[in-house]
């Protein structure tokens, strides 16, 4: 069974300034929506037939109103609420325990380093790593059966560490993580030859995180907007082969509509170099960013 997931981007507010944020350059730009307005939405999307909402940003938890948003989307019957969030709210403790009673059962906690140092650098918020460590601890004290997903950006910064990112974030209880290749937009495409690594650098990574992950029992673990020659032997590690016939994802914001994210990404996200079209899953992979391929080309792309 197919799920229908929408992502509402409600604003583009952050309490964080990651160096690699697609939506940098979109704070003051766009005002986020007013709190009748997200419940225009949510109903309309009810209507479309989906259960999985998940409230986005920007920092959806530094909203006044997100209690209230959660509770309506519960009264509406969504069978999963999320937030995907940096998890620096969730350090206060009285917050969690009014989120997840309003009906919050699923958390999507950003977190980009193993160590202090190398999540507050990215993020540009000193203290932001013990405040998310601290908040995923405090969803699974109070609600052990919520489900935490980690979302780690790959970067030049931390590549060398997704494993051991792995190990701490698994330390912590969490039923999955997801490892995101950069998009090259926004606060990424500023700081592209600081930030963004290429391909190449983070391949060697893939294979020994995976390996970690079957031994440590993960549950979900994928790389995300990597071509397929990039995850050769581990496709099923890969992002949008997983979800491809189990999820399809809407994405909703204060300037934009997306109904068709999937269709979207390929057409109009990601390219391919020449060579593609002698690989045997050209068919179905949907290649790189085109903000990558302005900078570095096709070169690294080799057709299986």
């Amino acid at each position: 069974m197919v799920t229908k997931k929408l992502a509402l981007v409600m604003g583009y507010e952050c309490n964080n300034n990651c160096l690699f944020c697609y939506a940098g350059d979109k704070k003051g730009s766009f005002p986020s929506m007013a709190t009748q307005q997200v419940k225009e939405e949510l109903k309309k999307a009810k209507e479309r037939g989906v259960t999985f909402i998940d409230f986005n940003g920007g920092e959806p938890t530094i909203r006044l109103d997100i209690i209230e948003l959660v509770r309506f989307a519960k009264k509406l019957g969504f069978r999963e609420i999320a937030v995907t969030s940096n998890g620096r709210m969730f350090y206060y403790r009285e917050f969690c325990e009014k989120i997840i009673e309003a009906g919050l059962n699923h958390a999507v906690i950003s977190i980009h380093g193993h160590v202090p140092e190398l999540h507050d650098f990215l993020t540009q918020v000193k203290g932001s790593f013990l405040q998310a460590i601290t908040g995923i601890r405090n969803l699974k004290e109070i609600k052990p059966d919520i489900y935490v997903c980690i979302n780690t950006v790959i970067t030049r910064y931390n590549y060398r560490f997704l494993p051991n990112i792995l190990k701490k974030v698994h330390s912590l209880g969490v039923d999955g993580i997801e490892f995101i290749f950069p998009h090259p937009r926004g606060n990424a495409w500023k700081n592209f030859d600081e930030i963004v690594p290429t391909y190449t650098e983070v391949r060697p990574i893939i294979p020994k995180t995976i390996e970690l992950g079957k031994k440590l029992g993960i549950k979900h673990l994928v790389f995300r907007y990597f071509p397929m020659c990039m995850m050769f032997g581990y496709f099923d590690y890969l992002s949008e082969l997983v979800a491809l016939n189990v999820l399809r994802e809407q994405h909703v914001g204060p300037e934009f509509v997306d109904l068709e994210v999937e269709k979207g990404r390929k057409l109009y996200g990601r390219v391919k170099g020449p060579q593609c079209k002698l690989c045997k899953y050209n068919s179905i992979c949907e290649g790189i960013w085109k903000e990558y391929a302005e900078r570095r080309g096709f070169e690294e792309l080799v057709p299986v």
